[in-house]
């Protein structure tokens, strides 16, 4: 015959036996213990407790709370500030020197020689007028030819005074800074004939022969510029032996042109040789 407190067990339904297991911490250790063995003898599978509700996740040990909007910006704010002082530091202006007083003394001017080239128009005129005299009767009859050979002369006696009165100046020993660009000028009246020359001027055979002259004596008259110039700049002596002889032949073909009679000897060679 069963105890007294199993006939009490017996007499429960399941779910009451389920009940009391399942909320043992609200009996007696025996009670449940007797409900336990009750269902087991049922064949009844006893109900699992639930487990105990897990605490809430503590924060981990390396997060730290979200620090405040303000916090966050400081060190931003305080780069920028830092920034701005750099660049000013570097970028302001600097202070200027004090400027010393200029001196109130009076200025003093070196003389500087200026040598005037002339133009030799009024020369050059009465020049003309020799060279056509120098020519016969039936040649200055073709006006046309005559026209022509006289404005080469001119050229070239526009040229010629020129380069003798430089000339001078370099056997004075008298030449001054303005030297260099009076050869330039001249020599630019050297070329103004030489390519007027170049062409057929279509002139009697005496003139022709004269232009010749003219050529051969600017010629000379050239090359001498040219070694003055170089001489000039460089300090050397501009006269000598040659240069002596190109001038005394260049000056008697002028003398020669307005019918006086010629004192150098003839020339060997080719004019484009010289």
């Amino acid at each position: 015959m069963s105890a007294p407190g199993n006939d009490v067990f017996l007499q429960k339904t399941d779910d009451e036996l389920r009940y009391l297991v399942a909320h043992s911490e609200f009996y007696h250790s025996a009670l449940i213990m007797a409900a336990t063995q009750e269902l087991r003898r049922r064949g009844i599978q006893l109900p699992t407790t639930p487990p105990p509700p897990s605490a809430p996740p503590l924060p981990y040990d390396y997060e730290e709370p979200e620090p405040a909007a303000w916090k966050r910006w400081l060190p931003v704010a305080l780069g920028l500030v830092l920034l701005v002082i750099t660049g000013w530091l570097v970028l302001r202006p600097k202070a200027q020197p004090v400027a010393k007083p200029v001196s109130t003394a009076p200025i003093v001017l070196e003389a500087v020689r200026a040598q005037r080239l002339p133009d030799f128009e009024a020369e050059t005129k009465a020049q003309v007028q020799l060279v056509r005299q120098q020519l016969s009767a039936a040649d200055r009859a073709d006006t046309t030819a005559t026209g022509r050979y006289l404005r080469m002369a001119r050229r070239y006696f526009l040229a010629e005074n020129q380069s003798a009165y430089l000339t001078n100046i370099a056997k004075g020993d008298s030449a001054a800074g303005t030297f260099p660009g009076q050869i330039d000028l001249t020599l630019e009246r050297i070329s103004w004939f030489m390519k007027a020359k170049a062409y057929n001027q279509h002139l009697h055979p005496v003139m022709e022969e004269r232009l010749d002259l003219m050529q051969q004596a600017l010629v000379l008259r050239q090359n001498s510029l040219l070694n003055f110039k170089s001489r000039y700049e460089s300090g050397r002596p501009m006269m000598d032996r040659d240069m002596n002889r190109a001038d005394f032949e260049a000056t008697d073909i002028s003398n020669e042109l307005r019918g006086k009679a010629s004192e150098r000897a003839p020339i060997q060679g080719n004019i484009t040789d010289l």
